[in-house]
């Protein structure tokens, strides 16, 4: 019975649970530059174990439930959701920069990040744009949709970031950020 309680929550896990590590990134970064630096590495550690275990259930989910992500990727409520993932990825890219000190961890989450950025983007936007039967404006748009400029920003801010750690990559760095 519990195997099947888990697997039930796995195949309709909310795709927006990334939030949890964007928030906690967030504040764990202003907590650093505030001078905080236990509240600051501390929040580090609980992010870390969040974004894994996330990982865990969303690539299992994936594996096991591949229709229903599909249904949630490319719904107009639920697909927006799934930038949380890219913002997540960089905001706690961010963080092990500002807080961790681990540019070369941050480095290998800004590729993710930028790679989920892509797919998400596309994917979401072509296949709520070109469906046949759209809902009515006022239940296909909400604020969720505000994420796809919240993921762009943690993508380019993460560069702005990793830019200032790699002196070699500088210029490439700024202007994928910029772009």
């Amino acid at each position: 019975m519990k195997g099947q309680a888990f697997r039930q929550g796995v195949a309709g896990l909310f795709p927006g649970y990334f939030a949890l590590v964007m928030a906690t990134g967030i504040v764990s970064v202003a907590s650093a530059l505030l001078g905080m630096a236990l509240i600051a590495r501390l929040l580090l550690i609980v992010n870390l174990v969040a974004y894994v275990v996330l990982w865990a259930l969303t690539l299992f989910r994936l594996l096991a439930f591949w229709p229903r992500v599909w249904a949630d990727l490319t719904d107009h409520s639920r697909g927006p959701g799934f930038f949380t993932a890219v913002a997540g990825t960089c905001v706690l890219g961010s963080q092990l920069i500002v807080v961790g000190g681990a540019p070369q961890i941050a480095r290998w989450l800004w590729l993710l990040g930028a790679l989920l950025w892509l797919l998400i983007m596309y994917t979401f936007f072509a296949a709520v744009t070109v469906r046949a039967e759209k809902p009515p404006i006022e239940r296909g748009l909400n604020g969720a949709w505000l994420l796809a400029i919240v993921a762009t920003q943690s993508v380019a801010v993460l560069a702005t970031l990793l830019a200032l750690e790699q002196e070699a990559w500088r210029a490439t760095l700024l202007f994928v950020g910029l772009c």
